[in-house]
């Protein structure tokens, strides 16, 4: 969103601190420090702003610092102290627009904000608002995947129209940790293995990083008796054939675990070869040779495929994966760093670090 990340970014890097309650502070510190993913020695600082102004909402900035450059991040947030609650997610801000004072036209306002999502998301999309939560207008956001595939995602609108929040209000009380247990709970991923440790990775067939990590994470915690539960984030703003190879590896997944495995063997090996019509083809060789044929294009067909992805990517989304691939253990998210997740997992598991290279 042209204008709109204008002035995000703006927004970051003015706005010294207020006079925030110290008791909130130290609950937001608390709720970034696990929402963030994990990277040793994180340093994560909160400050009140005025630089956005909601009826009903505290403002406040958040920023994470480590010793890595990937690591540093920065966003607004805003506390809900009647429920408790904090937004997690994108805070879009236009200061011009917020200083008009003029109340939210779903006609005049609307085309322009849906064309500057569309250019943030690099698909179409559309703004639908369909309730309130206080000064805020409860809105849905579709982000086309294919022709006639939508994502549906959670957001607000401000009243006068300024600031746009794609993302949800989570408890305080809860955490993110807890948080992000109890929704991948609610409905499992293509698990691979049945022991311990379980670690939950999102992946893109199309992603260069995924054909190289999801093998060794997948090595290394199978060597500790553990499974890794598979799911879908095809990246359809970068990647042409993804959210075929997504649709049909979740077909082959909802028939047998086994039929999947070889989908994503033969899909990384041919990787350099493929296109959204050869994706096709080889989930439905892959069920052929298995008798299973028939059975995949009723997968397809009738739509359950394409709504795993879906739900996999509106998952991934509202727990803060931000690209490909993610991983996560207990609740923790962790990036695709070499290393870093097994490190972590060695650290919980009272393990001995691993030899340094020579």
């Amino acid at each position: 969103m042209k204008r709109f990340v204008a002035a995000a970014v703006l927004l970051l890097a003015s706005g010294g601190a207020l006079h925030a309650d110290a008791a909130v502070r130290e609950k937001l510190l608390r709720h970034f420090g696990g929402w963030y993913s994990y990277y040793p020695n994180s340093r994560v600082a909160v400050m009140e702003t005025d630089e956005v102004a909601i009826p009903g909402f505290e403002a406040y900035r958040v920023q994470r610092q480590t010793d890595s450059k990937r690591h540093q991040e920065a966003g607004i947030t805003l506390y809900d102290a009647a429920r408790e609650e904090v937004f997690v997610g994108r805070v879009l801000h236009d200061a011009a627009r917020a200083a008009a004072r003029r109340p939210y036209d779903p006609l005049i306002d609307g085309p322009e904000i849906e064309k500057n999502l569309s250019e943030s998301f690099g698909s179409q999309a559309t703004l639908t608002v369909k309730g309130s939560r206080g000064s805020l207008k409860e809105a849905n956001v579709a982000v086309r995947q294919l022709s006639q595939v939508w994502l549906n995602l959670p957001g607000f609108v401000s009243a006068d129209g300024g600031t746009i929040l794609l993302g949800e209000f989570q408890s305080l009380r809860e955490g993110p940790v807890a948080h992000r247990r109890s929704l991948l709970a609610e409905k499992p991923g293509v698990r691979l293995g049945k022991g311990e440790p379980v670690v939950v990775e999102f992946i893109d067939f199309q992603c260069e990083r995924c054909r190289k990590r999801a093998p060794e994470v997948k090595k290394f915690v199978a060597e500790r008796g553990g499974s890794v539960e598979v799911r879908f984030y095809p990246l359809v703003k970068v990647h042409d054939w993804a959210f075929a190879a997504a649709e049909s590896a979740a077909g082959l997944a909802a028939l047998s675990p086994q039929l999947y495995e070889s989908y994503e063997a033969a899909l990384f090996a041919r990787a350099g070869t493929m296109s959204e019509s050869a994706a096709r083809q080889l989930a439905a060789d892959v069920a052929e040779a298995a008798g299973k044929g028939k059975e995949l294009a009723a997968e397809v067909s009738s739509g359950r495929a394409r709504d795993r992805v879906l739900s996999d990517l509106r998952l991934g989304i509202l727990i803060g994966v931000t690209g490909t691939p993610y991983f996560l253990h207990d609740g923790t998210l962790v990036s695709a760093e070499p290393e870093l997740l097994e490190a972590m997992i060695r650290e919980r598991l009272g393990e001995p670090p691993a030899p340094k290279a020579q």
